[in-house]
């Protein structure tokens, strides 16, 4: 339990180092929901507005995407993004361009007493979009340390999350960059059988709503 423990401890103190380097997709549960050995596909849109740039300006961002999220074991997501953005901000006003994600969800610790559950997301999100024949590079990064409330065993019909994630921007080709934390408050809702919808809003590094819709299987 006291190496369990230590683990967690180092990951913690290896997202806040990670700020300065780190942007944003939805964070999503963070930690594992999908079960070892199985998957979720779904649709996902996010709208971020407000995104600050360093030396001044915004930046404001469409993305729709098709996610899988493979279950690796029950403790371990892994997810992969793929779909079309756009963005607009720092000088650039692009069309939508080819945009794809990866990254890694884990469960660290769980409070069985009241089903509370402590995990991570690593995740990186790239966009490449042209504005007047001339392509643009979108890079992010995120790092998150949440919460959320599951009891698998029950099958829980609803699954409040929540927690705090640094993040960091590159708008290739402008240089505009930003490093900053945020924070993100969710829900995923099983709406019966193996369907599932989702919620969530990032605030104070950007304004930004997601939603989602998928199947179990």
């Amino acid at each position: 339990m006291k190496r369990f423990q230590f683990m967690f401890f180092l990951v913690t103190v290896f997202i806040a180092t990670m700020a300065t380097s780190l942007s944003a997709a939805p964070i999503g549960v963070p930690g594992a929901t999908a079960g070892a050995n199985k998957s979720v596909i779904s649709a996902e849109l996010n709208l971020l507005t407000d995104r600050d740039l360093t030396g001044g300006g915004e930046v404001e961002s469409t993305q729709a995407f098709a996610k899988g999220e493979v279950g690796l074991t029950d403790r371990v997501d892994l997810i992969i993004r793929l779909g079309v953005g756009d963005f607009e901000g720092g000088g650039v006003d692009t069309d939508f361009g080819p945009a794809f994600g990866v990254g890694f969800k884990t469960t660290w610790a769980e409070i069985s007493d009241v089903n509370l559950k402590i995990g991570t997301v690593f995740q990186t999100t790239r966009i490449r979009a042209e504005d007047d024949s001339t392509r643009f590079g979108w890079a992010e990064y995120d790092a998150a340390l949440g919460a959320f409330l599951d009891s698998r065993g029950s099958r829980q019909a609803v699954i409040p999350y929540g927690g705090v994630a640094w993040s960091a921007l590159d708008v290739e080709g402008r240089a505009s960059e930003d490093d900053a934390f945020g924070f993100f408050l969710g829900a995923l809702a099983r709406l019966g059988g193996n369907f599932q919808v989702g919620v969530e809003f990032r605030i104070v590094d950007q304004t930004a709503i997601s939603a989602n819709a998928g199947f179990v299987f």
